[in-house]
């Protein structure tokens, strides 16, 4: 049985985390954990943290209220994102499940987001489910008691999806592999598609070609890049076959990936994602993350841990 874990800060993207895993994972029961803070936002250093929930329940009444009309739930005191990682690490799931922001222009720089820290870090796959609406990720029992009920009336009424439609984009990484192995194991009855992407363009190809050079950064050579993307997507056939088939079509893997799950096709979207350093946080053009933060399906990402 699939261990799922939903991180819970009673918001609407969160319910949406909640209803997909459990549409998801129809045997399973999830775990849904709300993390408070040790030191609640707004208050300044030098307050008492926050109550140890064992010790001081009576301090999380509507808390246990709101995870009792969830089905049932955990409080933790800490960072919600160490606190998810440290599970994960410890091996007490199989993914994480959480609501994710869509964030556009000078904000997509920011560091220290819940979902990107645990997209990035942890060694269990992630299932992010994307809620562009500012709204959604405010705590919904505070910010309307309305959106409340009918968030609750909608999570009781989802039905499991009896063989989801998976779109795994393959580029032969560690990391898709690993997408690709939770997807068949945990997933047993799911219709799973291939799809691999080559960028023309690009000066780097995801994997070595035998006979092949890279163009140069600088006056890239056309009947040498037309030779690579060749070899390349013969290739990219050839390791598709291996894993059971797939397709190769061309564009920019990130776009065609998004454009894929926009058509309706599809009730998932699973891709591999690789851990960084801090530096290269502040980097765009991450095609998982940016899958993520687009998606209008939910997202499995997983990285590798070798």
């Amino acid at each position: 049985m699939t261990r799922v874990l939903v991180l819970m800060d009673f918001s609407a993207a969160a319910l949406g985390a909640l209803r997909v895993a459990r549409t998801a994972f129809p045997e399973a029961a999830p775990t849904v954990l709300h993390v408070v803070p040790t030191l609640p936002v707004g208050r300044p250093p030098g307050t008492p943290a926050a109550p140890d929930p064992d010790a001081d329940p009576e301090w999380y009444v509507p808390e246990d209220e709101q995870l009792a009309a969830l089905g049932g739930g955990e409080i933790a005191v800490g960072q919600p994102a160490g606190e998810a990682l440290g599970r994960a690490w410890a091996r007490q799931c199989d993914v994480i499940a959480l609501g994710t922001a869509g964030r556009r222009g000078l904000s997509r720089l920011l560091l220290g987001s819940v979902a990107e820290q645990v997209i990035r870090e942890s060694p269990v796959p992630v299932l992010s489910v994307h809620s562009p609406d500012a709204q959604d990720h405010l705590p919904l029992p505070v910010a309307s008691r309305r959106r409340w009920l009918r968030a609750l009336h909608d999570l009781a009424q989802e039905e499991p999806l009896a063989a989801p439609r998976v779109l795994v984009l393959m580029d032969f990484s560690d990391s898709a592999r690993q997408a690709l192995d939770f997807v068949r194991t945990h997933l047993p009855g799911a219709q799973v598609e291939l799809l691999h992407v080559v960028d023309a363009a690009s000066p780097t190809v995801p994997f070595a070609l035998t006979g092949a050079q890279d163009p140069p950064l600088r006056g890239v050579d056309s009947e040498l890049l037309a030779e690579r993307n060749a070899l390349w997507e013969r290739e990219a056939r050839a390791r598709l076959a291996e894993l059971g088939g797939g397709e190769v079509v061309r564009g920019e893997p990130a776009r065609t990936a998004l454009d894929r799950a926009a058509s309706g096709e599809y009730d998932l979207l699973a891709v591999g994602t690789s851990g960084k350093a801090p530096i290269s946080r502040l980097m765009l053009g991450s095609v998982a993350l940016r899958i993520v933060r687009e998606s209008p399906i939910p997202v499995l990402t997983a990285r590798s841990t070798g």
